[in-house]
Order: structure tokens, then C-alpha cells, then sequence
């Protein structure tokens, strides 16, 4: 959501907020793909891991590598996050409290100092080898969303706010390059939910696919209308200047803008963990290559069935892994994560990324290849021929939108 201003400057707003509903459409399809392929299994998957288990054990990798990337890659935005706010909040603190920012130590307002001291505060959290529920993450999540909504109403409609912005850039209704494709993963990157459909559809009270897919219209279009909001008024408010976290475009004087900033940073931090935990068991899953290998047992009434080692439990993976190979995971991947967020320090180049690779595959290119190897005898049906478009097009997208960012990158 911070970033979607940004995507809304290479496109225009006429562009982006088609891409904004567009996605959703696309990402929908690929959730009712989902949900129609554990019907056709009786419901037995208990997750995305184990669904593609039960299609072809030996792709399994798959699931695991794309995940290990993409939420590896969420580590480093909230780290970006967290090194851009803090300096900010710092001087709105300081302003609130009559202190000049000339007195202000330069350490404080140091980018650098406070990646260090982000990690720094993560790292004992992410050491744990198990993390219970944090349901109340989620709450402060939707009320830090509505928080930043609610800054940018207030300097969308108060005139005597809009001193403190920054001059506004130009703003076209359509543009498309190099640059409309970097960003357009990040639109992608807003709707990647498939990984959550399945725990969803099987827990869900007096569930069916009709109730489910209730759920899941309304979840998804109620994040594009938001999305459509904070895209268009960020847009609307700078620009072609507008960068690409748009809160830290915000003034930095007075608490209403500062909390709502420390608000981001206090749940990138908390949220740091949830996203370093499924990382760092996919890449610990993936050295163990035999764990894809399903063991052949033998059923009372002669028949031969193949069993999963648990993959569907990240925790078997973990508990059964040698300290110093959990502790070596762990910190290189906080400390690479912190390296890359100093080097690269933009936010939408990481997401591009994550957006390109992540979220391309978990919500189109495996949702269609499920799909695809359940009804393989249904191939003239329009859902099954519907469903290789949309696999096609998320292999498309993934290869031009990475190669767009790689030359961003270069």
C-alpha cells in the first residue's frame, strides 16, 4: 500500500486503477482454481504444500522456493521501511516537544543507524523456533491501515494542510514503458493470498464453495477499493515526485503524522518474524531434497499408498534441524536481508522483485498448473482453457517484470 503510489506515477491514474482492478479479477480466478481443485480431491488438502503433494510430489521444491524467496523478500521492505520512517518520527517527536531540529544528534536521524537497530531489536524474536499465534498483529494491521488512510484524507481535504506538501509533480492518465512494467509487480504483489485459500475454505464455519467464495469477493474488492484510494489521493497529492513509500512524503512536524509512521515501524517489526519464520523453514526444507521423496507404504488391504514426510508442517523440518544449521539460516538471512536493504534502499525495486517471482507463481502459475493436472481429462471446458491463460500470462508477467527490474537494478 505504500508503494502503490509510486506504481501509479509510471502508469497514470487512468492505468493504474484499471491494473488495480484488473488484478484483483485475475487474482479471484486464481482463489476459485484453488478452491475447485480440493473439491476434486474431496477437500483432503490441508494446505498449498500439501495440495501440490498430492499433484506431484516431486515439484514440491517449487512451493518451497518460491516462498523462501518471497517472504525473505518482505524482510527486506520492512527493514527499508524502518530505516526510512524512524529518522522522520524522530524529528516530528522532537518538533512536538519544542525541540529545534538543528538540536536534534545526527546519529538519531541517521538512516543507517536505525537499520542497525531494527535488526538489532528482531533478531532475538526471529531466533525462537516456534511462534505461537499473534492474531492481534492483524488487528493493529487493519487499524494502522485506516491510520494511514486517515492522514491522507486529512491533507487531501484541508487547504491549510497543503503548505506542507511538497510541490506536486505532473500527473498523466496513461503511460506505458520499462518503468510501468518494474512497478506493475507491486499491483501483483497486493493481492498474493492463494497461500492462505485452502486453511481458509477448510476452516471456515458451515463451509462451501459458495460461502468461500463470498469470503474471498469480498476480501479482495474491499482491498481494491482501498488500494484505488491510497494509489489515486497519493497520486493526486504529488505526482510525478512522489517516492516510493508515501508516508515518508508526509511532514515530519506534529504527532498526527509521526505517530502514524512510528505506527508502521512498530508492525514491520513485529511483523518481521512472521515473515522470516515460513523463510527460513522453506530454505531449510529445500537442503533436505529427500524430504520431497514420498515414503511407499503398505495398507492393510494390499494396496500401496505414497506418504508425505509431514511437509505440510513446517515445525517437523525445524525441530528435526541441527542448531547450527537453524542459527546459520537465521542470521544470514537477517543479516544478507540487511545488507540488500542498505544497498538497494527502495522500496518498490524489492517489491517488483517480490512481486515479479512471489507472487506471479503462488497466485496464477500454480493455482493453473493444479488445475490443469486434475482435469486433464476436461481440457475443452472453458474453465480448463481459462485456466493455461492464466498461467501463461503469470509466466509472461514473471519473466518481463523481472527482467524489467533486474535492468532497474543494473
Amino acid at each position: 500500500m505504500l508503494a502503490l503510489p509510486s506504481a501509479f506515477a509510471t502508469m497514470g491514474w487512468f492505468l493504474g486503477s484499471f491494473f488495480i482492478l484488473f488484478c484483483a479479477g485475475t487474482t479471484l480466478f486464481g482463489l476459485v482454481l484453488v478452491k475447485l481443485s480440493c473439491d476434486k480431491i474431496d477437500r483432503k488438502a490441508s494446505g498449498f504444500y500439501d495440495l501440490m503433494f498430492r499433484i506431484d510430489p516431486y515439484k514440491m521444491w517449487i512451493i518451497d522456493l518460491v516462498i523462501g524467496v518471497k517472504c525473505y523478500g518482505v524482510t527486506i521492505s520492512y527493514l527499508i521501511i524502518g530505516g526510512t520512517l524512524m529518522p522522520q518520527v524522530v524529528l516530528s517527536i522532537s518538533d512536538s516537544l519544542g525541540i529545534s531540529a538543528a538540536h536534534v544528534p545526527d546519529v538519531l536521524i541517521n538512516k543507517y543507524f536505525w537499520y542497525v537497530v531494527v535488526v538489532a531489536c528482531m533478531i532475538p524474536i526471529c531466533t525462537v523456533r516456534h511462534l505461537k499465534s499473534l492474531s492481534m498483529i492483524g488487528y493493529l494491521n487493519m487499524l494502522a491501515v485506516a491510520y494511514i488512510v486517515a492522514i491522507m484524507v486529512y491533507f487531501s481535504l484541508a487547504p491549510k494542510s497543503w503548505h506542507l506538501l511538497p510541490v506536486p509533480g505532473p500527473v498523466v492518465a496513461f503511460n506505458w514503458d520499462k518503468e510501468a512494467l518494474r512497478t506493475f509487480p507491486i499491483i501483483l504483489f497486493a493481492y498474493t493470498c492463494s497461500q492462505n485459500i485452502i486453511p481458509v475454505y477448510n476452516e471456515l464455519y458451515n463451509s462451501t464453495l459458495e460461502r468461500t467464495s463470498i469470503v474471498t469477493f469480498t476480501s479482495v474488492l474491499s482491498c481494491a477499493f482501498v488500494y484505488l484510494f491510497v494509489g489515486l489521493v497519493g497520486y493526486f497529492s504529488f505526482g510525478a515526485q512522489v517516492g516510493n513509500n508515501v508516508m515518508a512524503m508526509y511532514p515530519d512536524k506534529g504527532l498526527f503524522v509521526g505517530l502514524g509512521k512510528l505506527c508502521v515501524v512498530l508492525l514491520a517489526i513485529t511483523s518481521y518474524p512472521m515473515q522470516l519464520y515460513p523463510s527460513r523453514a522453506s530454505l531449510l526444507s529445500l537442503s533436505r531434497s529427500w524430504s520431497y521423496k514420498p515414503i511407499i507404504r503398505s495398507n492393510e488391504d494390499g494396496t500401496e499408498e505414497a506418504v508425505p514426510l509431514l511437509p505440510e508442517e513446517p515445525d517437523s523440518v525445524i525441530d528435526s534441524m541441527p542448531s547450527r544449521w537453524f542459527y546459520g539460516v537465521t542470521f544470514a538471512e537477517i543479516l544478507s536481508g540487511a545488507l540488500i536493504a542498505l544497498l538497494i534502499d527502495d522500496l518498490s525495486i524489492v517489491l517488483g522483485f517480490v512481486g515479479a517471482l512471489g507472487s506471479t507463481t503462488i497466485s496464477f502459475i500454480v493455482p493453473a498448473y493444479i488445475y490443469c493436472m486434475l482435469y486433464a481429462n476436461d481440457t475443452k471446458h472453458w474453465l480448463y482453457r481459462a485456466s493455461r491463460a492464466l498461467g501463461v500470462y503469470g509466466v509472461v508477467v514473471l519473466v518481463l517484470a523481472f527482467g524489467a527490474n533486474v535492468l532497474k537494478l543494473l
